[in-house]
C-alpha cells in the first residue's frame, strides 16, 4: 500500500492539527512530517497530540518531537500507534531479527543504509551463527527481507519501491515513527549509546557497548569505554572519542563519514590496538595504510573507498580473515618475481577473498601484480578492473600487449572458475583512455559455454569499447548487464547478438547512437529491466509478444523518432516507463493517453536536467557495486501516478533512475 504524498501528507496533518489546511512549512511540522514518512495513522495520531500542547510553535513542536519515542510510551493519544509498533517489534520470533532491528538504531533519521554494507556488520557484531542447513550469511540476509516484508524498513532507491524485495535495491531507511520506537527501545535496553551534538558529556556508564555518535562534540573522558564493541561516527566527534587505546572487544568501527581529520597516529592506534576488528571503514582524510595493519588478523571487511588511498601494501591482501576489500588502488611498487609466487602459493592455500572491487591495472610492469594473483584467489567472486595505459611510444605499446594478455588470461579464469550458482561472479572493467578492449576478445571453450558458467553480472565502460566482446554470447547464466559506449553507435549486429543472451533480466545500453533496434517475439524472453541512454535514435519497434516479463523501460532520448506510445500495449506487465523531459509536448500526451490505456497503468515519469543528459559520465564509485557509468547532474523527475492528472515532482540523483545493481551491492 502506497504512503502518501508530500501534498496529501501536509494537507492531513495540518488538518488534524490545525484544524485547516497550512502552507507554513518553514514554520510548524517539519520535523514532524519526515518522521511520519507519509504514514497516516503516524500523522493523524501525531497531529492530534501536537494540537492539544499549548503554544503550537515551530520550536515548540521540534522539541516534542525530539524525543517523541519517551512520548509513545507515556502519553495516551499516541497509544494506538504505539500499540502497533510494539505489534510490529514483538511480532518477530525470533530473538536475533530484533536485534538486528534495534542495530538499525545507530544510523541518524532519514540516513541510506547500505544493504550489504548492514549485513556485513551483522555478521562482524555475531548478531548470526549459521549451522550446516544454512550459512550466517543467508541467514543475516534473511533476517533483513524479514524486515523489509514486515515494511519496518522500506527501499530509498527512486523507482525500486515497486519492488521492495528486489535484491537489486541497494539502500534502505527505517520509518521515522519506527526509528524513534526503536531508538526508545534500545535506550531501554541500554543496547545503543547515542551521542549528539551536546555540550554535556554522557552520564558515566560503565555498559557503553554500541556507541554511535552524530556531530558530537561531547566528551565521554569519564566513560568505561573497554567493553565498546561498535563504533560509528557520523560527522564530528570529540578527540577523546578518537583514542583508540581505550577499545579493548571492538568488532565493528565504521569512519566512512566521520568529519575529523585523522592522523597517522590513529591509524597505528587502530591497527595496534583493535586486534579483535572485524569491520574497518574510513573516511576522506586518509592517505595510506600503516603496515602494522598487518596485526588485524581477524579483519573481515576493509573499505577505503572514501579515503585517498592510491596503493595498498601487500600486508593487506595477506590478512588472513579478509573477505571484502573495497577501494580503488594499485599494488605496491618494487613487488618482484620471487614475492609474488609467494604470495600465489600464499593465495592458494590461504586467502579467503571474495571481494576485490577494485585495483587499477596499467601496462606498466612495475605496476603488474593483481592480475597474476587473481587466479590463485580461489573464493573470489566479485572482482572491479580499471584499466589504464601508461605509456605512449612505439615500443612500450607493443610492451604493453604483452601485459594485457595476463590480464585477459586473468579474467578469462575468473568467468571460467564461476562453477557455483550460490555464489555467481560479477564482474566489471572500466576502460580509461587509450586501453584497448582486446583484452576481452576471447572466446570460451565449448564446454566452458554451458549454464555451469554462473557469471550474474557483467559491466563494460570506455570510450573506446565499440564491439560486442565475442564471450558475452556464450554465457548461459548472465542476468544483469550494463554496456556503456560513450562514443559509439549500437549496431544491428551487437542488438542481434544480445538478444541470444536468454537469461538476461536487466540490460542497459549507453551510446552516442541507437541503430535500428526491432525486438521480435521471442527476444528477452527473460528481460525485466530495459535502460537505453542515447544521443539519436534511428529506429525502435517492439513487436508483439516481445519483452513478455518487462517490467520497467527508460528510454532517455530527447527525439524518439516516432516510437509511438501505443508499443506498450503490448507489454503486459509494465510498471513503469521512464522518457526525457525533451521529448515533445504532442509526444508527452501521446504517452500519458497510452499509459491510462494500459491494463495496468504504468507510471510515466519525464526526467529533466539543467543541461542535456552527459552520456558518458561516471558517479564517484561511493557503491558497493561494479560500478555502472550515470549522469552526474541531480535529476527532477516529474512523475504522472497512474497516468492521470495529479503530478508529483521530486528529487533524485541520476544514479538512482539506471540503478538496480545490488552488490551483487553494492
Amino acid at each position: 500500500m502506497r504512503t502518501l504524498t508530500e501534498k496529501y501528507s501536509r494537507r492531513l496533518f495540518y488538518k488534524e492539527s490545525l484544524g485547516q489546511n497550512d502552507d507554513r512549512e518553514d514554520q510548524l511540522g517539519s520535523e514532524v512530517l519526515k518522521k511520519c514518512d507519509g504514514l497516516p495513522l503516524a500523522l493523524v495520531t501525531t497531529a492530534r497530540y501536537l494540537q492539544s500542547t499549548d503554544n503550537p510553535t515551530r520550536e515548540n513542536w521540534a522539541k516534542l518531537c525530539h524525543n517523541l519515542g519517551a512520548h509513545l510510551e507515556t502519553n495516551e493519544m499516541l497509544a494506538r500507534m504505539k500499540r502497533v509498533l510494539v505489534h510490529s517489534y514483538t511480532s518477530l520470533v525470533r530473538h536475533d531479527v530484533k536485534t538486528c532491528l534495534l542495530y538499525l538504531g545507530i544510523y541518524p533519521s532519514g540516513h541510506p543504509v547500505r544493504k550489504r554494507s548492514l549485513i556485513r556488520k551483522w555478521l562482524a557484531e555475531g548478531f548470526i551463527q549459521g549451522d550446516y542447513i544454512c550459512s550466517a550469511l543467508d541467514a543475516a540476509i534473511g533476517n533483513f527481507n524479514e524486515l523489509v516484508n514486515r515494511s519496518i524498513i522500506q527501499p530509498t532507491d527512486q523507482g525500486a519501491n515497486r519492488n521492495k524485495n528486489s535484491a537489486e535495491v541497494k539502500t534502505y531507511h527505517t520509518h521515522g515513527m519506527m526509528l524513534e520506537f526503536i531508538l526508545h527501545m534500545s535506550k531501554c535496553d541500554k543496547f545503543i549509546t547515542m551521542l549528539y551534538d551536546q555540550l554535556a558529556a554522557p552520564a558515566p556508564t560503565s555498559k557503553i557497548r554500541w556507541l554511535s555518535l552524530h556531530d558530537a562534540s561531547a566528551s565521554v573522558t569519564a566513560n568505561d569505554l573497554s567493553l565498546v564493541r561498535s563504533l560509528t561516527v557520523f560527522g564530528s566527534a570529540h578527540k577523546s572519542v578518537l583514542d583508540f587505546s581505550k577499545y579493548e572487544l571492538l568488532r565493528v568501527l565504521d569512519l566512512e563519514e566521520c568529519g575529523n581529520q585523522l592522523e597517522d597516529k590513529h591509524l597505528k592506534e587502530i591497527c595496534s590496538n583493535l586486534l579483535l576488528l572485524r569491520y574497518l571503514s574510513l573516511g576522506a582524510a586518509v592517505k595510506a595504510l600503516p603496515d602494522e595493519i598487518k596485526k588485524l588478523r581477524f579483519l573481515e571487511t576493509l573499505d577505503v573507498r572514501r579515503t585517498q588511498i592510491e596503493i595498498l601494501p601487500t600486508e593487506v591482501i595477506k590478512l588472513p580473515c579478509l573477505i571484502h576489500l573495497f577501494g580503488k588502488f594499485k599494488l605496491q611498487q618494487g613487488v618482484g618475481a620471487r614475492k609474488i609466487l609467494k604470495l600465489q602459493t600464499w593465495f592458494s592455500e590461504n586467502s579467503k577473498l571474495e571481494t576485490v572491487a577494485g585495483f587499477v591495472a596499467d601496462s606498466n610492469n612495475n605496476s603488474q601484480g593483481f592480475e597474476q594473483l587473481m587466479e590463485h584467489m580461489r573464493h573470489l567472486t566479485k572482482v572491479k578492473i580499471w584499466c589504464e595505459q601508461s605509456t605512449n611510444s612505439i615500443t612500450d605499446h607493443i610492451a604493453s600487449r604483452s601485459n594485457w594478455s595476463h590480464l585477459s588470461e586473468a579474467i578469462k579464469g575468473f568467468i571460467k572458475r564461476s562453477t557455483n550458482l550460490k555464489k555467481a561472479h560479477s564482474l566489471s572493467v572500466n576502460f580509461a583512455d587509450g586501453c584497448s578492449q582486446d583484452l576481452l576478445n576471447f572466446s570460451l571453450e565449448k564446454k566452458d559455454s554451458s549454464p555451469s558458467c554462473y557469471l550474474s553480472s557483467l559491466k563494460l565502460h570506455g570510450n573506446n569499447v565499440c564491439s560486442l566482446p565475442p564471450f558475452i554470447t556464450m554465457l548461459g547464466s548472465l542476468t544483469k548487464l550494463c554496456l556503456s559506449f560513450p562514443h559509439y553507435q549500437l549496431t544491428r549486429d551487437i542488438l542481434a547478438a544480445l538478444s541470444r543472451v536468454r537469461c538476461l533480466a536487466y540490460l542497459k545500453l549507453i551510446a552516442s547512437q541507437l541503430d535500428k533496434l526491432v525486438i521480435i517475439e521471442g527476444a528477452f524472453e527473460s528481460l525485466r529491466h530495459l535502460c537505453i541512454v542515447v544521443e539519436v535514435m534511428t529506429e525502435l519497434e517492439v513487436e508483439e509478444g516481445a519483452l513478455p516479463l518487462l517490467e520497467s523501460f527508460h528510454l532517455l532520448c530527447q527525439d524518439i523518432n516516432g516510437f509511438r506510445g501505443t508499443a506498450i500495449q503490448s507489454l503486459r506487465r509494465i510498471k513503469e516507463v521512464t522518457l526525457h523531459d525533451g521529448v515533445s509536448d504532442k509526444t508527452k500526451h501521446e504517452w500519458k493517453e497510452a499509459a491510462k490505456k494500459h491494463p495496468r497503468h504504468p507510471k510515466l515519469l519525464f526526467v529533466k536536467t539543467a543541461e542535456d543528459i552527459h552520456m558518458g559520465s561516471e558517479p564517484a564509485d561511493n557503491s558497493e557495486s561494479p560500478a555502472a557509468p550515470t549522469t552526474d547532474t541531480t535529476l527532477s523527475v516529474t512523475v504522472l501516478h497512474d497516468a492521470t492528472s495529479t503530478v508529483q515532482s521530486v528529487q533524485v540523483d541520476g544514479d538512482d533512475l539506471q540503478n538496480y545493481d545490488d552488490e551483487k551491492e553494492d
